[in-house]
């Protein structure tokens, strides 16, 4: 039986006089982690321990220690806990949550192919969930991968927080630090990264989920760059059956070039997974209400050829027996005389109106003008609404582009957000809203607008 202390000495040392190392779990391009005991709180844990030549390195070690520091502030069941960080002599190490009951989705995805639709809507949900919390901490996590998202008991998990860094910072020098194929374009370019960067990420992941295959092939930094210009990743749907085309613009969105043209915020991105999970639920292809060009059948010997609907021919009157009315007597003819007396009287009548209408009902209506009307106030179609003392009136967003419809609803005071509704067969912009337009509600009430296109998702 070979001796494990002799090809890992860590194996069987005890950390700071607290942590011992029992066996070896992972090893990866910058640390190994193991599985250890805490002998003071006596639970088991897993320590991720810096490798050389970056324990080597004083600046990468105090990042990498500073960084965990921040990681362990964080606190979400869609990201592993870390306990503690130290160094003890030469080894540098963070101490985390042992997932001993879990598998990463790159082992499962490996060992069993692609993940079904459902699944794979599930775990983005929750690593989107995860990251919220990253991102809102000040933080970019930087190795969003497949490797690092652990599924098991409980929702999906966000691992190895030993590289997060806050956003807008390049790295310093010539070197990016990540997984190739799964690096966004300005990470792999060693540029400024932001949450964007890790949306551009999990849209690998999901993607590699549902296909089992990765969107930017490429062995070399300069192969996978060459394909993130040449963007030509083939929609998931095009790889396998039953993928909605909403969750295809969903992942597509997320692997865009340029880090403005993705998700604003890992809150649209979730939105955009929810609304393709709508579309799972009530599918577009069978019973969504479309415009579709009618497709004229060529004519037949039997039957014309008709547009639209006819209706079916009205049934033939059943024969009954009718009896002829009685005659009346005829009136008596009026005389030219009579019919003189009529057409005066009925002068008369109308006039008397008229002076009515002049004298008693203008002036009860112009009682609360103060002013003259203009013509397109009298002839407006639109009821002029108030609104309610302490209250607002909600804007017609309808038709506008969606930045000019925010505009009007953070003006207004309203709790404003935009749905993804795309319909392809409609402009872009606001094509809904709810509730209507000059409906009178309270200040920092909730508004929804509906968008045509999916990358509005707010």
């Amino acid at each position: 039986m070979t001796d494990t202390s002799q090809l890992d000495p860590m194996i069987g040392r005890t950390l700071v006089d607290r942590y011992r190392i029992d066996a070896s779990v992972a090893r990866g391009g910058m640390a190994r982690v193991y599985r250890a005991r805490d002998v003071r709180l006596e639970r088991d844990v897993a320590i991720k321990v810096l490798s050389h030549p970056y324990a080597d390195d004083p600046a990468f070690v105090e990042r990498f220690l500073a960084e965990a520091r921040a990681a362990a502030s964080l606190s979400h069941p869609s990201l592993v806990h870390v306990y503690d960080s130290g160094s003890d002599e030469e080894a540098h190490f963070i101490v985390m949550e042992l997932l001993d009951r879990h598998r990463s989705l790159r082992e499962a995805v490996d060992q069993e192919g692609p993940i079904a639709r459902d699944e794979v809507l599930r775990i983005g949900r929750e690593l989107l969930a995860g990251l919220r919390v990253v991102h809102a901490r000040g933080l970019v996590h930087c190795d969003v991968k497949s490797g690092n998202v652990m599924l098991g008991p409980g929702p999906a998990k966000l691992i190895d927080f030993g590289i997060a860094r806050p956003p807008h910072e390049a790295l310093e020098g010539d070197t990016s630090i990540g997984s190739l194929q799964f690096m966004s374009p300005e990470q792999l370019h060693g540029e400024a990264l932001t949450p964007g960067s890790d949306l551009f990420s999990l849209g690998v992941v999901l993607y590699e989920a549902l296909t089992g295959r990765m969107p930017y092939a490429g062995r070399t930094p300069e192969e996978v760059s060459a394909a993130h210009v040449a963007a030509t990743v083939r929609p998931p749907s095009s790889l396998v059956e039953g993928v909605p085309g909403r969750l295809d613009d969903a992942i597509l969105q997320a692997l865009r070039r340029e880090p403005v043209s993705r998700f604003h915020s890992a809150e649209a991105m979730a939105r955009a997974l929810d609304e393709a999970d709508v579309v799972v639920a009530s599918p577009r292809d069978v019973d969504e209400t479309r415009v579709i060009a009618v497709q004229n059948r060529p004519p037949s010997d039997r039957a014309p050829a008709r547009r639209g609907y006819v209706p079916p021919p009205a049934p033939e009157p059943a024969a009954v027996a009718t009896r002829a009315p009685a005659r009346r007597p005829a009136r008596p003819r009026a005389s030219s005389g009579d019919g003189i007396l009529r057409v005066f009287g009925t002068l008369l009548i109308l006039g008397a109106v008229a002076l009515v209408v002049a004298l008693v009902i203008v002036p009860i209506l112009d009682l609360g003008g103060g002013g003259e009307t203009s013509p397109q106030a009298s002839f407006s179609t639109q009821p002029t609404a108030s609104a309610r003392p302490g209250s607002v009136l909600v804007p017609e967003t309808v038709g506008l582009p969606t930045a000019d419809a925010i505009a009007l609803a953070t003006e207004a005071g309203l709790n404003w957000r935009v749905e993804c509704a795309e319909d392809p067969s409609q402009s872009e912009g606001i094509i809904g809203q709810e509730p209507p337009e000059g409906t009178s509600v309270a200040p920092g009430s909730r508004f929804t607008m509906f968008s045509a296109r999916f990358s509005d998702c707010r």
